[in-house]
């Protein structure tokens, strides 16, 4: 059931983007693998939990239920990942842990389907839009951080139905500032959604050629620095921002 007023936040981290999901009267559902930051998060939440305003679920998303093997980055914990090649990024150290797996599907049976959907889970992301494609009920608005199969995220995005399309770099969000709220997003943070998001809408074909003369070309081959990186934001219908 599509559930207007909910936030879901794959890959909670530090909680920087529930906190503001939380400050702008969404309730949320934020999932999370490495057990240091739900701890963490537990605490910095407490009374927003205690509300029943946000459910942290201790797991990673995956393509099947069970357990699956976590890997903890060491150096970063935004590099941490299910993904070898993800997590040890730059050879940088890693710590296996064991922790359960859950599919999209199952988040959504659980908990409903929500007004918006964050995807940041270093390496899953395109099992989860997978996933999302075949999903009776769809969020309105969702966004998957980019990487080097971003062409094929659009793809899979529009094949689940979303018709419009934004690209926001991640590298200015330290410089937005939501003014319903007055609130300035921290660096390292996803940063506003839906119709927040600066820019206009622009269907595929436009988007893709944006994409296409803005991140990388459709060889592959990036064209923009390394300080700038990206997050691709979809949107099913023209819809409201939800609560305030």
């Amino acid at each position: 059931m599509k559930t207007p007023a909910l936030v879901m936040d794959l890959g909670m981290n530090n909680g920087d983007d529930t906190a503001y999901y939380l400050a702008k009267g969404f309730a949320v559902v934020a999932l999370e693998a490495n057990g240091d930051l739900v701890a963490a998060c537990r605490q910095r939440f407490a009374d927003h939990i205690e509300a029943g305003r946000l459910t942290i679920v201790e797991a990673a998303i995956y393509s099947s239920e069970g357990e699956v093997t976590f890997l903890v980055n060491a150096a970063n914990d935004h590099w941490s990942s299910i993904e070898p090649g993800w997590a040890g990024r730059e050879d940088t150290a890693t710590r296996p842990v064991t922790v359960p797996a859950v599919t999209l599907d199952t988040l959504f049976q659980r908990h409903g389907v929500p007004h918006y959907l964050k995807i940041d889970v270093e390496g899953v992301d395109g099992i989860v839009l997978d996933q999302l494609a075949e999903a009776p009920e769809k969020p309105t608005y969702v966004s998957v951080e980019d990487c080097r199969f971003g062409f094929d995220y659009v793809e899979t995005l529009s094949r689940a139905g979303y018709e419009r399309f934004k690209l926001l770099d991640q590298s200015s969000v330290p410089t937005l500032v939501d003014p319903a709220i007055s609130h300035r997003f921290p660096a390292g943070s996803s940063g506003p959604f839906g119709e927040d998001v600066p820019g206009e809408w622009l269907e595929r074909q436009d988007f893709v050629e944006l994409y296409a003369t803005t991140v990388r070309d459709r060889a592959g081959n990036r064209l923009a620095p390394r300080t700038r990186w990206w997050d691709i934001h979809a949107s099913t219908a023209r819809g409201t921002h939800g609560p305030r």
